[in-house]
């Protein structure tokens, strides 16, 4: 008895280790995919041509500003034109990390009237979101906005109305929502395959 006890405690904690390793590698396997997923997204066989370039302004350079801005420098053409934030510290991190020749603000309306700038991604404190998207369409701006698109449901409808009178791409940024998983998941139910 007390063998056959010892059999199924030795199997039992084998089975833990493994499902531990398991559960600790999962993380990775996902980021493996993922990283995989986007390369397969982003990889473009075209040259890009000067013309073709987009060049970006960044407002707003805390956290989601690097974060979105790492992912924009991933896409084929794109490349920084410059950043505005209210912070020297942040400009300065800026500045060693893209060079000193590196164009940087603390007034965003200085960043908007800039002719080499083609889009700015809007990353700053969400009451400031609506103010600094109306600036940006009126100044002839492609706009990538941070969720949420306005601090008030009254300030939407100017917005909307501004991005569709413009002509420019307007869109809001949301995590998750614009994920590969998310766009997988919506091929998956489409195909009857979950449900």
């Amino acid at each position: 008895m007390k063998k056959e006890n010892h059999a199924s405690r030795r199997k039992f904690l084998q089975k833990i280790a493994a499902t531990s390793m398991a559960t600790a590698a999962t993380p990775f396997a996902s980021l493996a995919a993922r990283e995989k997923a986007e390369e397969r997204i982003l990889h473009y066989e075209k040259p890009i041509s000067a013309n073709d370039k987009i060049r970006i302004g960044v407002i707003g350079y805390g956290v989601q500003g690097h974060m979105d801005l790492d992912t924009a420098l991933k896409v084929p053409g794109v490349e920084l034109a410059g950043i505005c934030d209210l912070y020297t510290g942040r400009l300065e991190n800026a500045k060693e990390r893209f060079g000193n020749d590196l164009y940087t603000t603390r007034n965003y309306k200085d960043l908007l009237d800039r002719k080499d700038v083609d889009a700015v991604l809007i990353c700053t404190h969400d009451v400031w979101h609506s103010r600094i998207t109306l600036d940006a369409l009126a100044k002839g701006k492609h706009v990538y906005c941070e969720k949420p698109m306005v601090y008030k449901i009254s300030e939407g409808y100017p917005v909307m109305a501004a991005a569709k009178k413009s002509g420019k791409v307007f869109q809001v940024g949301s995590q998750r929502v614009s994920s590969l998983g998310y766009l997988k998941a919506k091929e998956l139910l489409a195909a009857g395959e979950i449900g």
